[in-house]
């Protein structure tokens, strides 16, 4: 027998939805700079404008390749400074997401990818002979001798974005297991 008042059925539960507080290792505001993985974003920032920068000032000789090189460079280019901007302001303490998980997600991700774009600038370049129309009398080259040069440049810088990509995987691997 159920005492006087009580009920056999449980309390109704609450309808506040639960979120668990967020999980955050790297500071917010101006203290995530003096980390190694806040200096390393600001190098892929940094290296990532160069990138697009060096691919759009060239003639775009292979559009389908070296337009998915600049998808790559702005895409992962604007996600980094979003990433970056959401540690600036203090934004990562009040949005409850496991920010060591999504730090590793996003940075491996962007990671192959950009490994990928920096495969296909290179194959552009390593083009820099061949003719451009191969049935014209005339033998004009795929990329003129500034190009090719720009072309190496925006090579090298897009292996070095990549190299910092992994860096910061690797540095959000090691957070995210701790």
């Amino acid at each position: 027998m159920l005492p006087r008042g009580a009920s056999s059925m449980p309390p109704p539960p609450n309808p506040a939805a639960y979120f668990p507080p967020p999980r955050v290792t790297l500071p917010s505001g101006l203290e995530i700079l003096r980390t190694y993985s806040g200096a390393v974003i600001f190098l892929e920032i940094l290296f990532g404008t160069i990138v697009w920068i060096l691919v759009a000032s060239t003639r775009i000789p292979l559009p389908l390749l070296q337009g998915w090189v600049m998808f790559v460079a702005v895409t992962a280019w604007f996600l980094s400074i979003v990433f970056l901007s959401v540690f600036l302001f203090g934004y990562a303490n009040r949005i409850a997401v496991n920010w060591n998980q999504t730090d590793f997600l996003f940075h491996g991700a962007t990671f192959v990818f950009y490994f990928g774009a920096f495969l296909l600038q290179a194959a552009t370049t390593s083009l820099h002979h061949f003719p451009r129309k191969f049935n014209s009398t005339t033998q004009e080259r795929i990329l003129a001798d500034h190009e090719y040069n720009i072309s190496i440049a925006a090579s090298i810088f897009a292996f070095a974005t990549a190299i910092c990509y992994g860096c910061s995987t690797a540095l959000a691997l090691r957070r995210w297991r701790l």
